[in-house]
């Protein structure tokens, strides 16, 4: 259990077991291992820019090799596992030909540089503890407004895109909200209005019924009210800490998207069973409702939380294909 019986709140510092090993699901690793070094992972020139804590962020700008500078800026972001954004292989093998002539822009997370070596363990014992102290979506907005104000300043590109999958299509709503210059943000698998709607549809997901589920849903009940209600303590659940899961747990994505006055692409796959997609629905009506016209919407029924079909099969090409037709309309106007 996560708070057993005579247990004090303020001393919670186990790692995630229970109901809440099956966020593992939820906020695992999104990409497959990476294969960057074949791609010249080691000619690429880490940057940095300073934080305001004296910590630096650090960056990696991919510029296409070509004759003619891009206009487009893609910055991918990954989801919330512990590693290098540099070991996410999906995002160049794939998530990069949403618009291939673009620049290509990653940004690592506090306490992470391309020196941490691959691992699929979501609760790795070797994830840098300056992560599981200072991850959050906060931080990690901070943080990528920075370097997009510092490659801003450095480039001439006409349109900067966001993309982001599970956490990191949550951030790319938020980014979107806050920095007014972005010409579009494409968001996938992203979930609902409410992360504990999300995060209680992936446990549900993990039981043949019900009554097998309902211990383990009460018991993340009672850790997100903990974690909602309280000062911030020292603890390591899934893989975050208590700054993570406060702030996760607070998140409005009505209310973000409300915020957001460009473009915004939501693609869902109907067999997540990380995200709830009949949430993802609702949030979208909602949206809509609220006279929102800027935001589009694809379902992909038969695909899962990674867009694989019922047979194990990748539709990844498909998706980034549809998205490409939708950038194609949205920056060139067709």
């Amino acid at each position: 259990m996560l708070l057993s019986t005579g247990q004090e709140p303020g001393v919670l510092r186990r790692r995630g077991t229970g109901a809440v090993a099956v966020l593992l699901l939820l906020i695992g690793v999104l990409f497959g291992p990476a294969a960057y070094a074949a791609a010249g992972a080691e000619s690429v020139e880490a940057r940095a820019v300073p934080r305001s804590d004296g910590s630096h962020v650090t960056y990696y700008l991919l510029e296409k090799a070509s004759q003619a500078p891009s206009e487009v800026l893609l910055l991918v972001l990954q989801g919330s596992d512990c590693n290098s954004v540099l070991n996410n292989e999906s995002i160049l093998t794939g998530y990069r030909n949403v618009w291939p002539q673009a620049d290509l822009l990653l940004v690592e997370k506090y306490g992470i540089d391309h020196r941490l070596v691959y691992s699929a363990d979501p609760e790795r014992a070797d994830c840098p503890a300056d992560y599981i102290q200072h991850d959050s979506p906060g931080q990690r907005l901070d943080d990528l407004q920075l370097v997009l104000e510092t490659v801003r300043q450095q480039g001439n590109y006409r349109h900067y895109v966001v993309l982001g999958g599970s956490e990191g299509a949550v951030i790319a709503n938020l980014l979107a909200s806050r920095v007014r210059f972005l010409s579009a943000t494409v968001a996938f698998n992203g979930g609902g209005r409410f992360f504990l709607d999300d995060v209680l549809h992936s446990i549900a997901a993990e039981h043949d019924s019900a009554e097998a589920a309902e211990g383990s849903l009460e018991e993340f009940r009672g850790f997100a009210a903990f974690v909602r209600n309280s000062e911030p303590v020292e603890l390591n659940v899934s893989g975050h800490g208590f700054d993570w899961w406060q702030q996760m747990l607070s998140l409005d994505q009505l209310n973000v998207l409300r915020g957001v006055s460009s473009p915004v692409l939501l693609l869902q796959g109907g067999q997540d069973r990380s995200v709830a997609p009949a949430k993802v629905d609702e949030l979208v009506a909602a949206v809509r409702q609220s006279g929102r016209t800027n935001v589009d919407y694809r379902v992909y029924p038969a695909l899962d939380h990674r867009f694989l079909d019922a047979q194990g099969n990748s539709k990844l090409d498909s998706v980034v294909a549809d998205i490409h037709a939708w950038l194609e309309e949205t920056l060139t106007g067709g």
